[in-house]
């Protein structure tokens, strides 16, 4: 018989995880974990349900930054009138996974905390430069995104904690973003490569002041690299620049080879996509891309 807990905030949460000693699972929107009960993949003595936590679910804008509470589902992010008028890429990348049912139930803190690989959140997050904020027994800490992800369904959490929000910080002035996602099965199906860029521009709209990108679903966990993306500081991001950037990513990534695509197909992939997601972004710079429609 598993037990069901339902405590009323954080340190109720913390403190059932350690009365568990590792052997529970934290209960939100339970897409995957669902499934891995189902298949009897895993059998923890106890399931600590956050619904009753406060707070968790709050988009806050803040100086400088955007904190999205945990318990938000992807829908809400996706539609949010806040993340659309200051991150709006990133709710376009929420509103690109699976479909509406699963938007509404899949939550910020468990896609991050499953760290599938195939997700897309993840991918925008990173590039974004996110902060995680993670509530723990010795109390809240900061893990920066670029260290949470370790390899597959791992990360930088400890058993007993629970992952309270995320941090973003707002791109500077000028900057504008994308994420491209390429499906090799249904519309619905998740990325074989998701590649976000973000680009901002000097005044000569040509010349890149700085660039960003990230690239998810071909690897265990999302890769950006600093400097390749330096490569493009005070250069023009014509066509053969932006191969070369292309070039480095899809050469540096170690690819896997899954149903949606051979490690191989996936490296090529990276090649095209980090392209066009370039390109998107730049669009977006000079005001020749709209923002996507949200329904």
């Amino acid at each position: 018989m598993i037990a069901f807990v339902e405590p009323n905030c954080l340190e109720e949460a913390v403190s059932e995880l350690e009365r568990y000693v590792g052997d529970a699972r934290l209960v939100a929107g339970s897409t995957a974990l669902s499934l891995l009960l189902r298949n009897g993949l895993i059998r923890p003595r106890a399931l600590i349900s956050l619904g009753r936590l406060r707070g968790l679910d709050t988009i806050q804008q803040e100086v400088g930054s955007l904190r999205l509470g945990a318990l938000l589902t992807h829908r809400q992010v996706e539609t949010s009138a806040t993340v659309r008028a200051v991150l709006p890429a990133l709710a376009e990348t929420f509103g690109t996974v699976a479909n509406v049912r699963v938007r509404n139930a899949a939550t910020v803190g468990g896609v991050l905390a499953e760290a599938d690989y195939a997700s897309d959140p993840p991918t925008a997050l990173l590039a974004l430069d996110a902060t995680v904020e993670v509530h723990g027994p010795a109390g809240a800490r900061d893990i920066p995104i670029d260290q949470f992800f370790r390899g597959f369904y791992e990360t930088a959490l400890e058993p007993t904690d629970v992952l309270a929000s995320v941090r973003i910080p707002l791109l500077q002035a000028g900057t504008a973003a994308a994420y491209e996602k390429f499906v090799t099965r249904s519309s619905e199906d998740r990325p074989c490569v998701g590649v976000f860029a973000a680009v901002r521009l000097e005044a000569d709209a040509s010349t890149c002041a700085d660039l960003r990108v990230s690239v998810g679903a071909a690897s265990e966990t999302p890769c950006r690299f600093p400097d390749v993306e330096l490569l493009a500081r005070g250069q023009p991001l014509e066509t053969d620049l932006l191969r070369i950037v292309a070039d480095a990513y899809a050469e540096r990534i170690d690819t896997l080879s899954d149903l949606r695509g051979s490690a191989w197909y996936r490296t090529e992939m990276i090649r095209v996509w980090v392209k066009r997601a370039i390109e998107h972004a730049l669009q977006r710079a000079r005001g020749e891309a709209p923002a996507r429609e949200f329904s």
